[in-house]
């Protein structure tokens, strides 16, 4: 997450959004967080450079999801936009119906991202190669 910062480009199919933030690794854990302010590439070089590491940033997928990615992996934020929405049966005859079609679709939407995360982010590691 911090090389895409520090290039400005997030990888094929995906935005950097605007919120991120930027903690130091050492001592002090000094912070700096951008919230729905531009990410200018030299304002995030002179962080990173300054030994900062990203710790959460926000980006979208396709204009279909919406997200904020930490370093643990963890996906906060998860906002489908009205493409997924628009989709849905509108002719679902009751609340459960229209639940199981927007779960459904939105499952659907959730697999094929984080397929391209995981390629973003170097693939999955075969543990029986690595054994």
């Amino acid at each position: 997450m911090t090389d895409w910062l520090l290039s400005g480009d997030a990888p094929v199919g995906f935005t950097l959004d605007r919120d991120t933030e930027l903690r130091s690794v050492g001592e002090g854990n000094a912070t700096v967080r951008y919230v729905g302010h531009a990410l200018e590439a030299d304002d995030m070089r002179r962080h990173i450079e300054a030994g900062k590491q990203c710790m959460r940033l926000a980006m979208t997928w396709e204009d279909r999801v919406s997200f904020v990615l930490t370093p643990s992996l963890t996906l906060k934020c998860v906002n489908a936009f009205d493409v997924v929405k628009e989709a849905a049966d509108p002719i679902a005859a009751n609340d459960d119906e229209r639940f199981e079609s927007d779960f459904v679709l939105m499952t659907a939407e959730l697999a094929r991202m984080l397929s391209h995360l995981i390629d973003a982010l170097g693939g999955e590691e075969d543990l029986r190669a690595a054994a």
